[in-house]
Order: structure tokens, then C-alpha cells, then sequence
């Protein structure tokens, strides 16, 4: 019997044949930097999960995944990157999940960084890293990128689990907030541990979710409801609701079941700022 991995990579892939397999290959690159400090014995699992790609995805990452055991590669009808992000970390069995969406990067340092804080910090439930911009956003918009994507985060299983994994519901999909959403959960249930490293690249291409955004980025975060849709401001209230529903659930489960995970926060968020 072979050595478990000690990270799971949930890798959702969308309509991403441009950019797909520059994706695997830095998860690749980032897993040969992660073993050559730790040994071949350090292993990573990638879940790739193809949501209902209508391009030439599939046939890629199955090519791909054809010589690399560690690559496992399912597919589903199309539900959104929430969807395929749950599935992929459901998919997994290591006790760290960590996100990379097909359009973007792992710089090689990442996966090593990610886990070794986690190892460093027993009492944290994720990891942000810092991340890199190729275009230039107003400065107030940086931290509230890096707060709220996810390719930047390696978060413990069980706390994912706890947390309930990514909304689903329409209206995230309409609002794109299943990201942000997920790691306010994180930030209100457990402590993080923060680094200023830049270890991810959230690239831009058309139709991407950074280029949509791309007029947002260049104002003060708090003229960002003046750029939103209509179709955005009508899921907004839905959003809210449910993201409340579910928040009112885990306190009442943090405070009435037997939990052997990290510590829940339970006097605020708390972060660990990592040198």
C-alpha cells in the first residue's frame, strides 16, 4: 500500500481548453517543488472535474491525466464552480484541499508554502497566500481579491466538511459569490493563517471572472454595488438570506455537537500572520 496524499487539488474546468493544461502543469510543478524538499513520498492527488465543457476540455485533461496517476478526471453536467469544486474535494481522500480554477496558476512554491503553515499552526483551519496580478486594480481591491478567490487557500477537510462546502444555489452562480462566500464562512468559523507570499497567479483572459470584473477593479471597493447588474442586484438579497441561513446553522452546531477539528472561533475571526 503506497503513502496517502497529503493534499487534494479540486481543480473545476469549464469551457477551458486554452488554458487547461498550463493549469495541471503548475499543480505539476508545484508538487515536484513540494517533494523536492519533502521526498517522493509526499504525494498530491488532482480531481479534475469537467463541467459539462462544450470545447475540447475534456479530451485535454483526459490526455493529460492519461500518464499521471495522480490525475483523476470526472465529469458532470454543467452546475458551476461551486458544484465542481465540491465534487472534486468529495472525490478526494487528503486531509488538505486546496483550489485552482482552469484558467489560473500555482506558482511552484504554493502547495509546499500551504502545507507547511498548516503544520506550523495545528490550531488554524486554512491557509491564505498572496497573490499574483497581472493587471493593475486599485490598491483597495488587492486584499478584498486575495480575502475572497480561492486558489489562494488550503483549507483542512474536516472544516471544510464542517463548513458545508460551496453554495450551489442559483443565486451565487448569478452573483459569482460562491467564492466569497466560502471563505467568509472560513473567516468566521476558524482561525487563518496569513502570508504576504505571492504563491498563486489569477490571470486575466476574455470572459474570464477576473475580466468581467475588470472595470470593478479600477474604483474603491465601495463604489463596487454601482458596477453590479441588474441580474446581480436581484440575486443579491437571496444571496444574503442564505448565506445567513446556513451561518445562524453552524453556530448552533459549533455550540451543540461534538467537534475534534480546529478550534471554532467563537470571540470573532482570528488570523495568524505567517513571517
Amino acid at each position: 500500500m503506497g503513502e496517502p496524499a497529503l493534499a487534494t487539488v479540486a481543480v473545476p474546468a469549464y469551457n477551458c481548453a486554452a488554458t487547461i493544461i498550463p493549469a495541471l502543469e503548475s499543480i505539476e510543478t508545484s508538487i515536484a517543488y513540494l517533494q523536492a524538499l519533502r521526498g517522493p513520498q509526499a504525494l498530491v492527488e488532482v480531481i479534475v472535474i469537467d463541467d459539462g465543457s462544450t470545447d475540447a476540455s475534456f479530451d485535454l485533461i483526459a490526455a493529460f491525466a492519461a500518464s499521471r496517476p495522480y490525475v483523476k478526471l470526472l465529469g458532470q453536467a454543467n452546475k458551476g464552480p461551486g458544484a465542481a469544486r465540491n465534487a472534486a474535494a468529495a472525490a478526494g481522500s487528503a486531509p488538505v484541499i486546496l483550489y485552482l480554477d482552469g484558467d489560473d496558476l500555482f506558482l511552484p512554491l504554493h502547495i509546499a508554502v500551504c502545507l507547511d503553515l498548516l503544520d506550523q499552526h495545528p490550531t488554524a483551519g486554512f491557509v491564505k497566500t498572496g497573490v499574483r496580478l497581472d493587471e493593475s486594480v486599485h490598491p483597495g481591491w488587492k486584499t478584498n481579491i486575495a480575502n475572497s478567490i480561492v486558489i489562494n487557500c488550503a483549507v483542512r477537510r474536516r472544516v471544510h466538511d464542517f463548513i458545508g462546502g460551496f453554495f450551489v444555489e442559483p443565486p451565487f452562480q448569478a452573483l459569482h459569490a460562491e467564492d466569497a462566500l466560502y471563505s467568509g464562512l472560513l473567516i468566521a468559523f476558524f482561525t487563518q493563517v496569513r502570508t504576504d507570499l505571492e504563491t498563486v497567479h489569477h490571470l486575466v483572459y476574455p470572459g474570464n471572472a477576473f475580466d468581467r470584473q475588470r472595470a470593478k477593479f479600477t474604483a474603491p471597493p465601495e463604489q463596487d454595488v454601482d458596477s453590479m447588474t441588474e441580474r446581480e442586484k436581484l440575486a443579491a438579497p437571496d444571496v444574503l438570506r442564505l448565506y445567513e441561513e446556513r451561518r445562524q446553522t453552524l453556530i448552533a452546531k459549533g455550540q451543540g455537537g461534538v467537534w475534534n477539528g480546529p478550534p471554532l472561533n467563537h470571540q470573532g475571526p482570528r488570523m495568524i500572520l505567517a513571517d
